[in-house]
């Protein structure tokens, strides 16, 4: 698995209470959740104190992808992506505040592209996703384009 650092609190985790930690797959993410950068005054479309997904403001229809992509969250990001994409031909989705994804989260992501019939545009990839899309080869399937 690849995880970038994780943010920790000054507080040790003995004394935090149960209420302010974000827990996913077991582990603490954050005390108060992925923190996206702001992002407007839309509501989130998905949240669920481990990934959230919003619409970023201006023209053209962006998303951004904010904390954590694993085998608990992957199932709803699958359904939630398709839904918006569903009657795109081009999507563009902000990595920027990813800071964990397993090779299904990745999966997902690029399979928006739907083999060419769809273009997805990454922007703001890390470089840890970027290596890992590009030693398993999505860098360069067909619909996918990471932007510089």
């Amino acid at each position: 698995m690849f995880r970038t650092e994780l943010r920790h609190t000054e507080l040790p985790r003995s004394e935090l209470r149960r209420s302010e930690l974000a827990v996913c797959g077991g582990g603490v993410i954050s005390p108060h959740g992925p923190q996206p950068p702001q992002l407007g005054d839309e509501p989130p479309l998905y949240d669920d104190g481990a990934l959230r997904i919003t619409q970023l403001p201006g023209p053209g229809l962006g998303y951004a992808l904010a904390g954590e992509i694993d085998e608990a969250a992957f199932p709803m990001l699958a359904r939630r992506l398709d839904e918006i994409a569903a009657d795109l031909d081009e999507v563009h989705l902000s990595l920027a505040a990813l800071d964990y994804t397993d090779l299904a989260g990745l999966r997902v992501i690029v399979s928006l592209a739907d083999a060419g019939r769809r273009r997805v545009v990454l922007h703001q990839v890390p470089p840890h996703l970027q290596a890992i899309l590009t030693i398993v080869g999505w860098d360069t399937a067909p619909g996918v384009e990471i932007a510089s």
